[in-house]
């Protein structure tokens, strides 16, 4: 990826975050989560029919190297699969240089929502379950180092 001058920069941040997918297959349909790096929003694959999401650079690190460590998130994450691993469907970069990755929607409960609810057979059952593809990646030099009960 390549830099942005400190003008265009400028000229971004006055920008609204929300980004611009009128050029592309995606019509979203409003934001999932937030995260340091990205935005997770719930968009529509005009083309296949079918919800998605989508994460998008937040605006405020398009001066950083996080374009890029987005774009290798979504590499290591299409190179695991594993039933428990969400799939990456497409990559790309948005008009304003922010960089996005389009994946599979996943719908549930979060998981500190579900726990106080759970017998502790249940939760040691659910927690080895959430282990697998932890282990999956491990095995494959994969290091996941963002884990937290609140996300589904």
């Amino acid at each position: 990826m390549t830099g942005l001058s400190d003008e265009a920069l400028r000229r971004l941040a006055a920008l609204p975050e929300e980004p611009d997918f009128a050029a592309t297959r995606y019509r979203l349909l409003g934001e999932l989560d937030r995260g340091g790096m990205g935005v997770v929003y719930a968009a529509r694959d005009e083309a296949l029919g079918r919800e998605v999401a989508i994460k998008v650079l937040r605006a405020e690190l398009l001066r950083a190297d996080a374009g890029d460590r987005l774009e290798r998130e979504a590499r290591v994450m299409a190179s695991l699969e594993h039933p428990g691993i969400v799939p990456v469907h497409d990559t790309g970069l948005l008009p304003d240089g922010r960089a996005f990755h389009v994946m599979k929607r996943v719908r549930g409960q979060r998981l500190d929502a579900l726990a106080s609810s759970l017998s502790l057979a249940e939760a040691l059952r659910l927690f080895a379950r959430i282990c697998e593809p932890v282990a999956f990646a491990h095995a494959h030099g994969v290091v996941h180092r963002d884990l937290k009960p609140e996300r589904t």
